[in-house]
């Protein structure tokens, strides 16, 4: 029978991490490093509480060895190594950013994180990515067979039921205009300055349009960056031309990318396919402008249109012409959502069959 292990952070392990964020903050301020700051994980209660339907099956646990408690037959993922394992496991590699782009680390995060990968696949028996580009750093990188490495298929759906809302979400959040959306953390590697650049000169020829970004504006590596951006935009900013809501509620986040002109995802660096706002935007077949990148390329969708993610003129031109077209004709997205969920619960229980087949 199927269970899901939460993790859930103990008392003991919170207090671990204020300790090591105060030591990474002394370090990053005193020695000039850009170590990223760990926040607390998100809550396993509000976990369970957003995804009811699943509470039967939920477990929560502190460490990885609690798993023998259950007797599994099959572990994902699995970190860290277990003595005397008696079970099937795969392990999950998010994305190379250590590798592929290293001036956002220190010599010893990516000594760190190296050391980490490398355990993930000495103690796995199968490998879990989310793009044929991070398993071609994987095996560029640690040089491992690579039948062992198996890519997540790119399949967008929206998990989360749609609820009644009492509000007007645009008022909510005072957005007058039509708007293009950005749903990123600000790390300077996502690039928000390309867009504020292209949107301003946009403005010029298109002034009935605001940007509404959400996400996070910290950034413990470059914690300047967000600082640096609203002075350089303040004029935009307090016009509300440009509006950063920082962390809004996800259902608020949903809301808002389908009711947006477009949504806009001009990163750097990614390990999956556009990060989870693009998933979501082509879920609800929104129009996506997305950064060249050799990751992006691996997403399929009809509503799709790349941009260089160093030119602001070539982006200020696609959002013209984005701008003038008439409401994005929106296939059956309902009927390709219930698809795509039903292709990836396959896929992955394919996986789990063949993975207990070949090593059973």
């Amino acid at each position: 029978s199927l269970k899901i292990l939460i993790f859930k952070e103990s008392y003991f392990m919170k207090i671990k991490k204020i300790i090591w964020n105060i030591i990474l903050s002394i370090e990053n301020f005193f020695l000039d490093e850009k170590k990223r700051i760990h926040k607390f994980s998100y809550s396993a209660k509000d976990f369970v509480e957003e995804n009811n339907d699943l509470k039967k099956y939920c477990n929560y646990f502190t460490k990885e060895s609690e798993y023998k408690n259950f007797n599994p037959d099959f572990v994902f993922p699995l970190i860290s190594a277990i003595d005397e394992r008696n079970f099937l496991a795969a392990g999950y590699i998010y994305d190379l950013q250590h590798c592929d782009l290293p001036k956002l680390f220190s010599k010893k995060e990516v000594k760190m994180r190296n050391n980490l990968f490398k355990r993930v696949l000495r103690e796995n028996d199968t490998i879990l990515v989310n793009s044929k580009f991070v398993k071609k750093g994987i095996l560029k990188t640690y040089g491992i067979k690579s039948n062992k490495i198996n890519v997540i298929p790119f399949l967008p759906f929206v998990y989360d039921k749609k609820k009644n809302i009492p509000f007007n979400i645009k008022e909510k959040y005072k957005i007058n205009r039509n708007y293009f959306l950005i749903c990123n953390r600000f790390w300077k590697h996502k690039n928000h300055e390309i867009v504020f650049k292209a949107f301003k000169k946009f403005l010029e020829y298109q002034s009935d349009y605001q940007l509404i970004c959400t996400g996070d504006t910290s950034d413990s590596r470059f914690p300047l960056y967000f600082k640096e951006l609203n002075k350089k935009y303040h004029s935009l900013i307090s016009n509300n031309k440009i509006r950063i809501l920082d962390i809004i509620p996800r259902e608020d986040q949903l809301r808002l990318i389908q009711n947006s002109k477009a949504v806009i995802q001009p990163t750097l660096y990614e390990g999956g396919p556009g990060g989870f706002s693009s998933y979501e935007a082509i879920s609800y077949g929104k129009k996506l402008i997305i950064s060249d990148i050799p990751i992006n390329r691996e997403i399929k969708s009809k509503n799709t249109i790349f941009f260089n993610p160093n030119s602001h003129s070539n982006l200020t031109k696609l959002l013209l012409k984005v701008s003038k077209q008439k409401k994005n004709k929106i296939y059956n997205y309902k009927k390709n959502l219930k698809n795509n969920k039903k292709k990836l619960g396959n896929y992955f229980l394919g996986f789990i069959t063949k993975t207990l087949l070949y090593k059973g």
